[in-house]
């Protein structure tokens, strides 16, 4: 069992390392959310375009484990079971949302969507995603991450 201390230690951590994916591009404002309850987010990112706030939000939220994560194809991705009660009150959210986790073994993350934006020929959603699949956090992935934002944001009505 891990101590509460620990457990806090380790938070912080995953926290510092959110923010130091996200603040590699010159376009994100990061904002750390005051956390007083469990159902409000860690952060709140939001896209600028030529260094104009452009009002396009995305919401982070930063889990850890103490597990050891193992990998499964290619390394790229990871299984890990998360209670959906960790995610279920994110789902009324009216714009994207992002689950980083972190582990103590290393300073790679991993990210799923919670909230993930869909563009079709018709509209523009946001799925409600329940998977226990998290994909690596690299540089790419955030560009990647950013980009989905951004066209759903344009195909918006």
């Amino acid at each position: 069992m891990v101590s509460q201390e620990v457990l806090d230690i380790m938070e912080q951590r995953a926290e510092s390392l959110a923010v130091m994916y996200l603040t590699r591009r010159d376009d994100l404002i990061v904002s750390k959310q005051k956390k007083d309850k469990d159902y409000i987010l860690d952060f709140l990112v939001t896209i600028t375009k030529a260094s104009v706030n452009s009002g396009r939000l995305l919401g982070v939220e930063v889990k850890t484990t103490a597990l050891t994560i193992k990998s499964i194809e290619h390394d790229d991705i990871v299984e890990i079971k998360l209670k959906n009660s960790q995610i279920d009150f994110f789902a009324e959210l009216p714009f994207p949302v992002c689950l980083f986790l972190f582990t103590p073994e290393n300073d790679y993350g991993y990210y799923q969507w919670i909230l993930q934006p869909v563009v079709t020929q018709h509209n523009s959603k946001l799925h409600f995603e329940r998977s226990n699949k998290f994909k690596k956090l690299t540089d790419e992935e955030i560009n990647k991450i950013i980009d989905i934002v951004n066209i759903w944001y344009d195909h918006r009505k």
